[in-house]
């Protein structure tokens, strides 16, 4: 069983959420420890943080899906340039906490503008009322 914990563009919704359409979603209110970051480029990025959250989805993936996640992150296993890298952390559930992968920002240009209580779908909304 592949877990992905996902806080971007791949949650329901969301511009990249049909790369999970036969996923199993088994959380959809879950965090991590991690800061998260606007990129400028319309996706967010996180970096690990202990004194920051990062709110989000948890998936159970197939092999097949992994791979499609891998190259939407840019990820290439051992790869030196990697725009992301594929980690397994500990996510938080209501009820328990398990281990899933992540995708952490591997380069210093996807830190554009800090997210506000690290979570992506609320300050899209909020930014997008302003405008």
């Amino acid at each position: 069983m592949i877990k992905v914990f996902v806080y971007g563009t791949l949650m329901k919704g969301e511009v990249n959420a049909h790369l999970l359409t036969n996923a199993t979603c088994i959380e959809t209110s879950c965090w991590t420890n991690g800061l998260l970051y606007d990129t400028g480029f319309g996706y967010p990025a996180m970096v690990p943080s202990l004194q920051h959250r990062t709110y989000v989805e948890l998936y159970v993936v197939t092999e097949s899906e992994i791979k499609l996640l891998d190259e939407l992150e840019d990820y290439k296993e051992n790869g030196d340039n990697n725009l992301y890298n594929r980690v397994k952390q500990l996510i938080y559930t209501d009820n328990n906490s398990t281990y899933a992968y992540v995708y952490i920002a591997n380069q210093d240009n996807l830190l554009e503008r800090k997210v506000p209580f690290g979570d992506w779908k609320a300050y899209r909304t909020n930014n997008c009322k302003k405008l």
